[in-house]
């Protein structure tokens, strides 16, 4: 029996079932011909798609319990810490230097 390739994102990770987006066949007189498989990766969170011949394709290639899968913890994510009083100051100066064309490009930036 073949080892047949997972899908792979951009950055390397593997992607597996919980990660797929959508995947469909596309088909030619009533024959799938290729698959369609689009995902967002858990890692760096770029939505990627990619096609599989149909005679590649193993449905079994999105388990999450395929041999070699490797649970991959989420990153910890680090609070930033207190404000201090010099982000304070620095943050009072550039209130003081905006001017009403800068708040009118703001505004209009905004959806």
């Amino acid at each position: 029996m073949s080892a047949k390739p997972g899908i792979m994102c951009a950055c390397g990770r593997r992607i597996e079932s919980r990660e797929v987006l959508q995947h469909g066949y596309f088909m030619t007189h009533w024959r799938p011909v290729w698959v369609f498989v689009k995902y967002r990766c858990s890692r760096c969170r770029m939505l990627g798609e990619q096609l599989v011949e149909y005679a590649q394709w193993d449905d079994s290639v999105l388990d999450a319990d395929a041999p070699g899968a490797a649970f991959e913890a989420p990153p910890v994510l680090v609070a930033p810490g207190e404000i201090d009083d010099e982000e304070v100051r620095q943050f009072a100066e550039k209130l003081g230097t905006l001017r009403a064309s800068d708040l009118d490009n703001l505004a209009r930036s905004l959806p």
